[in-house]
């Protein structure tokens, strides 16, 4: 499937600063304010808005697309809300990081202060079977992906780069430290993606 052929216009869920989709016609949505204006300043449509609570109308678009966004929602909500708003016969591209992404991170994590993150990705098995409950799988792929850096403060960068949040959350100062000398022994990003290219199905009718 073919994501440059895709009908537009498009809409981006979760689109961060909007540099995924320059010089298609797409609208952006993102949670966040500064995001949403960064998007408009490059010209595009922005749109301030939560993926579970979607402010548009049935059948808004033809194409959905979400990189890496997702996992930071309720999937209950924010899929069967990507399929309202689609048309009939419409495509949604996901891309999403499930269970055993940042592993390093969250092992050094809980060496450091003897307890993991809040934070869990969501599992494989669930997402695609909420997603297929709403979309017909056309492509289906799942991708490890891994980047090794300098020190712990790079990786970092480029976890809150992809939206991550503040992995430090309520910590201390001694030990948002201590997690950062242990993570600097072996500084490591490691995503495993899932990859889904979907077609809307038509649900039966609620009795």
């Amino acid at each position: 499937m073919d994501f440059f052929k895709a009908e537009e216009p498009i809409l981006d869920l979760g689109s961060g600063t909007g540099e995924l989709l320059r010089g298609k016609s797409f609208v952006c949505l993102d949670i966040s304010l500064k995001m949403a204006k960064m998007c408009s300043e490059r010209g595009t449509y922005s749109v301030c808005g939560d993926a579970e609570y979607l402010p548009f109308r049935e059948g808004s678009f033809p194409t959905l697309l979400s990189n890496f966004s997702l996992q930071w929602t309720d999937l209950r909500r924010s899929i069967p809300e990507s399929h309202r708003v689609l048309k009939e016969e419409g495509l949604f591209f996901l891309s999403i990081p499930v269970e055993g992404s940042l592993k390093t991170l969250f092992s050094s994590w809980k060496r450091a202060l003897g307890s993991l993150p809040l934070f869990e990705f969501p599992k494989e098995s669930e997402v695609y079977s909420l997603f297929k409950r709403y979309f017909e799988v056309i492509e289906f792929e799942v991708l490890n992906l891994e980047k090794e850096f300098k020190n712990s403060r790079e990786a970092l960068k480029c976890v809150t780069g992809v939206g991550a949040r503040n992995p430090f959350g309520s910590a201390s100062f001694k030990e948002a430290k201590r997690f950062l000398e242990a993570f600097n022994e072996n500084p490591k990003i490691e995503y495993r993606a899932l990859i889904i290219t979907g077609r809307r199905r038509e649900l039966p009718e609620e009795p």
